[in-house]
C-alpha cells in the first residue's frame, strides 16, 4: 500500500573513473530488501554530485564503490567534499569494493567499510536507526 516508511535513504555510486557496477547493484539490491530507499547515481560519480544529491535528497548515507586501486582515492576526495559543504556531520559514509579496505575506510576519515554486499546492507541499517 506504499505506506511503510523507509529505514532510511542511501546515495550510491561508483566513484569517479570507476565504471565497474557489479558489487554497486548488489549493494543496492541488498539495501532495498532491507528496506532502505536507494538513490542510484550509476559510476563514474564525481565527488559533487553525491554531495548534490545528499543534500537534495536528504540521504543519511553516502556509498561509494571503487573496483580500480586507481580510482580509490576518489573516496576521500568524496569525504572532502562532503566537509566543505558542510553536510558531514549529518552524513554517513560507507565505502566497499575489492581493493577497499577497513584501513583505507579510516585512513580517509569514512565512517564504514564491509567487505559484502550483505554486510553494507546491515550496517546500512544500523547507521540510518543510529542517524
Amino acid at each position: 500500500d506504499g505506506s511503510a516508511q523507509a529505514v532510511g535513504k542511501v546515495c550510491i555510486g561508483t566513484v569517479k573513473g570507476d565504471v565497474h557496477d557489479i558489487g554497486k547493484n548488489l549493494v543496492k539490491m541488498m539495501m532495498e530488501g532491507k528496506g532502505i530507499e536507494v538513490v542510484d547515481l550509476g559510476t563514474d560519480v564525481p565527488p559533487e554530485k553525491y554531495v548534490e544529491t545528499a543534500i537534495n535528497e536528504s540521504c543519511q548515507i553516502i556509498a561509494c564503490s571503487a573496483l580500480l586501486t586507481t580510482t580509490m582515492s576518489e573516496m576521500k576526495d568524496v569525504v572532502e567534499a562532503t566537509e566543505k559543504a558542510g553536510i558531514r556531520d549529518k552524513v554517513k559514509i560507507m565505502v566497499g569494493g575489492a581493493p577497499v579496505t577497513e584501513a583505507f575506510c579510516k585512513q580517509i576519515g569514512a565512517d564504514r567499510y564491509t567487505a559484502d554486499a550483505a554486510s553494507a546492507a546491515d550496517a546500512a541499517v544500523e547507521l540510518c536507526k543510529g542517524a
